[in-house]
């Protein structure tokens, strides 16, 4: 067969859909490896025993009484640490890839997946010899919700990246949760058994020498959290390097992780950082969403927070559920945070409705709410200007910009109306009619 390989490698297969399983292993077998597909983890820990497999490829949902997939995994890295492992699995959450990396899986996949990307990491899996060994842990209590795509990027970053000790840059907007990712990046890394210092910017210089000089008094290594790092001051930045490179000449354990909400390829509201300390800090960037990109998040988000303020006493109603969809969530997360623990507070019954979560909204001056609402708008003109520089305007810029503010504006009104029409024209001052048009026109209508 065209394509095959001349030695065919041992694929052992671990699913809980039959389906699913008859078909991956159908189409591991066209790519020229020898499959065996089970639907249990006893054959599967078998036939590893037994030396028949040079990969394995194992759905952790599988329902065992005996043990779950994890532990499968971490006895199938600890016996046969030459044995690649991949991971499928259905809960597609930050604690799925933390721990298939702690476990030493050499890749994770979400459910649904892309076929060519798992047989591209198998490819790259089966000529790696022995994997070293890495400590295990089964900590629960994470802070990231969502099965987005953007948030699987993000998840897999991570679990990476607790897998060495090199620097992280993590960049994100107020709110979206780096120092929670910063914590999580020591929690599950090697260095966890040392200290974690938190400096949060911006610090007196005094008190900043004093942070530093501390954590190179713990033996154990651990992490240094740079929290908002732009904001430091010039003269900071320069001690920080220079403590940096004590650090190297020192061969020293200690991780640093920076974060910072300046996009620190343009100008931001503080400081720039200085190349050259930005060069030691972001060996390996981390971009944290807006909660406006991942708006298939925002229900999940909702209900786990709701869940927690009330300890699972309350729920979300299907209208107060559309009302979150649709809006520009500025704070982020956090936003999302406190307005559900506010609307849990006011809501009179065990069903949190539009209503209790409209009342809390964040009531500002007139005046101030105008002036953020242009200050926005200019930001996003400025950024889309930027981008065009060197090309010719369109000639039909002025419906377009306007078309561009209309449809979120729809869009948020909508979710604020709980969809209804004609509430949403008499929040809008116009006629329903011309509202419907709209909707159609911006194909906001279900």
């Amino acid at each position: 067969m065209p394509g095959r390989m001349s030695a065919s490698k041992r694929i052992l297969l671990a699913h809980n859909e039959r389906i699913a399983r008859q078909t991956l292993a159908r189409d591991l077998t066209q790519k020229g490896y020898d499959v065996r597909a089970t639907e249990g983890f006893d054959p599967l820990w078998r036939w590893v025993r037994a030396g028949e497999g040079d990969l394995v490829l194992i759905d952790v949902d599988i329902t065992d009484p005996a043990r779950n997939g994890f532990e499968l995994l971490k006895q199938i890295r600890e016996a046969y640490p030459h044995i690649p492992v991949l991971v499928l699995s259905a809960e597609n959450t930050v604690l799925t890839s933390l721990l298939s990396a702690r476990f030493g899986a050499f890749d994770y996949f979400p459910k649904p997946f892309s076929f060519e990307q798992l047989a591209a990491s198998i490819g790259r899996a089966l000529p790696v010899g022995e994997v070293p060994k890495v400590k295990t842990s089964t900590k629960t209590d994470l802070p990231l919700v969502g099965t987005s795509d953007v948030m699987q990027t993000v998840y897999r970053l991570i679990a990476q990246a607790t897998q060495s000790n090199l620097p992280v840059l993590i960049t994100g907007e107020t709110g979206t949760g780096k120092s929670l990712v910063a914590k999580m990046l020591h929690e599950y890394s090697n260095n966890a058994e040392g200290n974690c210092t938190i400096v949060n910017f911006p610090l007196d210089g005094r008190d900043f020498s004093q942070e530093l000089e501390k954590c190179t008094a713990y033996p154990k290594g651990g992490t240094l959290i740079l929290d908002e790092i732009s904001a430091a001051t010039a003269e900071q930045q320069a001690y920080l390097i220079s403590f940096l490179s004590r650090l190297d000449a020192q061969s020293a354990t200690l991780r640093i992780v920076s974060t910072t909400r300046q996009n620190l390829g343009g100008e931001g509201i503080d400081a720039p950082l200085s190349h050259q300390l930005l060069y030691r800090l972001n060996t390996i960037p981390m971009h944290l969403p807006p909660l406006r990109e991942r708006e298939g998040d925002v229900i999940e988000l909702a209900q786990t927070f709701l869940a927690k303020v009330s300890k699972n006493t309350k729920t979300l109603s299907r209208q107060a559920e559309n009302s979150l969809t649709g809006r520009a969530w500025p704070g982020n997360v956090r936003e999302l945070q406190n307005t559900i623990e506010r609307a849990s507070l006011m809501a009179k019954t065990d069903r949190v409705c539009p209503e209790d979560i409209e009342w809390t909204t964040d009531k500002v001056p007139q005046g101030d709410a105008d002036s953020a609402v242009e200050d926005a708008i200019s930001r996003a003109l400025a950024i889309y200007f930027g981008r065009q520089e060197g090309r010719p305007l369109a000639p039909d810029l002025y419906p377009q910009i306007l078309g561009s503010l209309e449809r979120p504006l729809l869009r948020q009104i909508m979710g604020m109306a709980a969809g209804n029409q004609l509430k949403a024209a008499r929040m809008l001052g116009i006629n329903r009619n011309t509202l419907h048009k709209k909707l159609v026109h911006y194909r906001l209508l279900p």
